[in-house]
């Protein structure tokens, strides 16, 4: 198993058995310029798809590695890219005596595998995130937010997103407020921009709170797949000033690459290593929020948000369970069981308890 190491360009194994230290004598570079950079463990994490070779001798591609196939009595490979929702993680790369050992039903198995690792690096990455006292944050500043585009709506005024809840691997809720100049246009870039899926108004007043339903959002699904968070994101008139907190591990670096893509006028304003205040969030809440399941965290943090739990009620449990899309049965299952594990690890004293 090896991963890309950003600084080089090249593929740094990590981890491996039965290979005899073979994957110290070959060297592979992920940039297509260079002679390295054509076998199956680079062309895997360039296009996030399995890669097998069948025979190693008569594929030309492998042509920089057969010396040290031969000595180490290597016929066929396999590479698969250890990926989750568009992130990908490392490569891993399967070796095997004889030629034409992967027929498309093990393809499948191995490939499945990839994904697994993926899955549960990510999940671990969230949880550190959580758990973690040291945060790495990246300021944005974004002008002119809307060209990158093309739609034809001009707003003036101020609008926070302040709260995150994730539904699913690429759906959000984002929970805001706004200055009341501002909804209107909100309401329009709906019906033009690709991941704006529908806004609703929580509240009229000064300022308008509301709630704005995402699909596939390319920047914040990468940032969650990565256990980070948006700490703060404010659109003032057409400008975003983003601020986004990541586990140290994280590749910081394809964050920036991300958003920079995606919006051709941003600038990294700051780049920084922070300490969390423990007043703001002391250490058993990480682990309560942690040992959540996703859909008790959802309805839990909207809970919080749409001021369920205000007195009086600012919303019901119908209105919460419709916002998330579920059950208002199924919505109170999840908030009971959420509820009961946090007061488990805020005022218990000995076993925590675990849901079956």
């Amino acid at each position: 198993m090896a991963e890309v190491d950003s600084t080089t360009d090249t593929i740094k194994p990590r981890i491996a058995a039965g290979t005899n230290g073979y994957e110290e004598q070959i060297s592979i570079s992920i940039n297509p310029a260079t002679p390295g950079s054509k076998g199956p463990g680079a062309t895997a994490i360039r296009e996030q798809e399995i890669q097998v070779i069948q025979n190693v001798f008569s594929d030309p591609s492998f042509e920089p590695w057969q010396d040290a196939a031969a000595e180490y009595g290597f016929n066929s490979v396999a590479a698969i890219p250890i990926i989750h929702e568009g992130t990908v993680y490392g490569v891993l790369g399967v070796y095997a005596d004889r030629p034409n050992a992967f027929d498309s039903a093990e393809q499948g198995v191995i490939s499945q595998l990839g994904e697994v690792v993926g899955h549960a690096i990510a999940a671990t990455e969230r949880k550190q995130a959580l758990l973690s006292d040291e945060l790495v944050e990246l300021e944005f500043q974004i002008h002119d937010i809307f060209d990158a585009f093309d739609v034809p709506v001009k707003m003036s005024g101020t609008v926070s997103l302040n709260h995150t809840v994730q539904l699913g691997d690429d759906e959000f809720i984002l929970y805001g407020t706004a200055s009341s100049d501002t909804i209107d246009p909100l309401t329009r870039l709906v019906e033009v921009l690709p991941h704006w899926e529908s806004i609703t108004v929580r509240s009229e007043g000064t300022p308008t709170s509301f709630e704005l339903r995402l699909a596939d959002p390319p920047v914040l699904s990468a940032v969650a797949s990565l256990g980070g968070y948006i700490e703060r994101a404010i659109i003032e008139d057409t400008d975003l000033q983003l601020t986004v907190h990541l586990a140290p591990s994280t590749d910081v670096r394809q964050i920036i690459d991300l958003v920079e893509s995606a919006y051709p006028h941003a600038e990294m304003r700051r780049r920084q290593q922070i300490t969390c205040s423990h007043d703001r969030m002391p250490a058993n809440q990480a682990w309560s929020l942690s040992d959540l399941t996703e859909r008790q965290r959802a309805a839990l943090k909207a809970s919080y948000y749409t001021g369920f739990f205000a007195w009086p009620r600012e919303t019901t449990g119908e209105e919460v369970a419709e916002s998330l899309g579920i059950a208002p049965a199924t919505f109170h299952q999840h908030l009971r069981n959420a509820e009961r594990k946090v007061f488990d690890s805020l005022l218990s004293t000995g076993i925590q308890t675990v849901d079956k």
